[in-house]
């Protein structure tokens, strides 16, 4: 009698935890698989229900054929089903596997038009996310979610640039009325929200909207890309340092400078020149503190450049397309200051796979864009895709030093890529799994297959960020999903 309620008890609580484990109670196929577990667990949970109901009723009636009575059988079929509650719970836990559960969600975006421009994180193990919208800069407590301060754009203007990082606590954005260059700075401190300074110069006027690459911080330094090179001022009070005229000898109006980036005391410029339909370049080098050259390269460029963006700030990786599709498509890793060296050369495109380090489709995160590939410890890693494929389902990792691939490992998409500690960089698929690698080999750190992502709730266009024991999900628009998520 107690075997058959724990077969029937079995069965009710199988039916309880498979069917409330589907999302948005339905799934099935590539792109809206089935969780881990639920397959099996609807399984038993059908078996059980024929064998354990008529296996509870037949002992049922034989019982009482013996022993005339009610109570008796029902209080015995009441204590199988209860003493199989908790190992009926672990099964399911053990079927499943581990579980990343959602710990909280931020409220949607209002107005519904904006969309996130990029995301900083600030403070001991990241315990701040600090959105930015076009509208405004907006602080999330990465350990619940709570907002923690708001700070609104000014009237008429949007968000139009952002440093990569923030120094000190303190973050650079950029403003831009419509169809103006950006042209206006503040320096934020992100830890209240508060804005310590507010500066206008020469914008790039090529720059109208949303762009990368055009501020920096860096020590005790800001750094704000103009229409002639690269303006300093005081990181914490906007006092001006020095000012670097990038142009060049050539005619003015054909170069200009493209983007920015800083780190360790050391920054760089990209600047480009067209003439007609032939172009050229350089990295121009730049002591930090004081302006001083320190070198220049010349970019290995022919055509108009496309696309200069940077991939990381130390050591300088530079992702470089130009016109001419015979041209360089490449990302590009600079050893070093100075002239002397050419950069180490990992084609966009190699015989069996392409990288894809950007999302070119979905809206969002132009002021600092979510890259799917990280730089550390002397290894680039990237979404790849097959020869000629748009949909990323591989990662890749390539040393900067030569330009070698060291590894390469199958995912199930890729939505976000996201550096997870000393020599550990996770990602996150686009149908609910999480894998951490080690960037030295490609070992699968944890799970071979990943861990189960119980809220996978993506737009198009998402960067993923690890703080201290949490994961959390930025989505570039904020409407119809949430603007970000935690998961624990």
């Amino acid at each position: 009698m107690v075997a058959a309620g724990a077969a029937a008890g079995l069965a009710v609580e199988f039916h309880i935890l498979g069917w409330t484990s589907i999302p948005g109670g339905s799934c099935g196929g590539r792109y809206r698989p089935c969780p881990d577990g639920t397959t099996p667990t609807l399984i038993l949970a059908f078996a059980l229900t024929f064998a354990g109901w008529i296996a509870l009723l037949l002992t049922i009636g034989r019982f009482t054929d013996r022993r005339p009575g009610k109570a008796l059988p029902a209080v015995l079929a009441v204590a199988g089903v209860l003493l199989a509650l908790w190992p009926g719970r672990q099964a399911y836990l053990w079927m499943r596997g581990p579980v990343l559960g959602l710990a909280w969600q931020a409220g949607p975006d209002r107005p519904s038009s904006v969309r996130a421009e990029g995301v900083w994180t600030v403070g001991a193990h990241g315990s701040t996310v600090v959105r930015v919208r076009g509208d405004a800069l907006v602080a999330y407590d990465a350990r619940d979610g709570d907002r923690r301060w708001t700070l609104r754009a000014p009237v008429r203007e949007s968000v139009c640039g952002m440093s990569e990082g923030v120094a000190d606590g303190v973050g650079l954005v950029a403003f831009a009325r419509y169809e103006k260059p950006c042209d206006t700075v503040w320096g934020v401190d992100t830890r209240t929200g508060r804005k310590l300074w507010e500066r206008t110069y020469p914008g790039v006027a090529g720059f109208t909207s949303g762009s990368d690459g055009l501020l920096a911080a860096d020590g005790d330094t800001a750094l704000a890309l103009t229409d002639t090179g690269v303006r300093a001022y005081g990181l914490t009070d906007g006092r001006p340092r020095w000012t670097a005229d990038l142009r060049g000898k050539r005619a003015a109006g054909t170069c200009a400078p493209n983007v920015v980036s800083a780190a360790g005391g050391t920054a760089r410029a990209v600047v480009t020149c067209q003439a007609g339909e032939k172009g050229s370049g350089r990295v121009v080098t730049l002591d930090t503190a004081t302006g001083e050259r320190r070198g220049s390269r010349a970019l290995p460029v022919e055509s108009p450049v496309d696309t200069a963006m940077v991939v990381a700030a130390e050591p300088f990786t530079l992702l470089l397309e130009e016109r001419d599709e015979r041209g360089v498509a490449a990302v590009l890793a600079y050893p070093g200051d100075g002239d002397d060296g050419d950069p180490v050369r990992i084609p966009l495109s190699a015989d069996d796979e392409d990288l894809v380090p950007r999302q070119t489709s979905g809206e969002g995160f132009t002021a600092r864009p979510a890259l799917r590939a990280t730089v550390g410890g002397g290894t680039l890693v990237v979404a790849t895709a097959e020869p000629g494929g748009y949909a990323a389902d591989h990662v890749s990792a390539y040393s900067l030093r030569d330009g070698r691939r060291l590894w390469r490992a199958g995912v199930d998409g890729v939505a976000g890529l996201v550096s997870s500690g000393r020599d550990r960089v996770a990602v996150l698929g686009e149908r609910g799994r999480l894998w951490t690698f080690d960037t030295a080999d490609g070992d699968r750190i944890g799970e071979a297959d990943g861990v189960m992502v119980g809220t996978n709730r993506l737009t198009e266009r998402t960067q993923l960020l690890r703080t201290h024991d949490t994961w959390i999900v930025v989505n570039g628009q904020g409407t119809k999903e949430p603007p970000l998520y935690g998961l624990r």
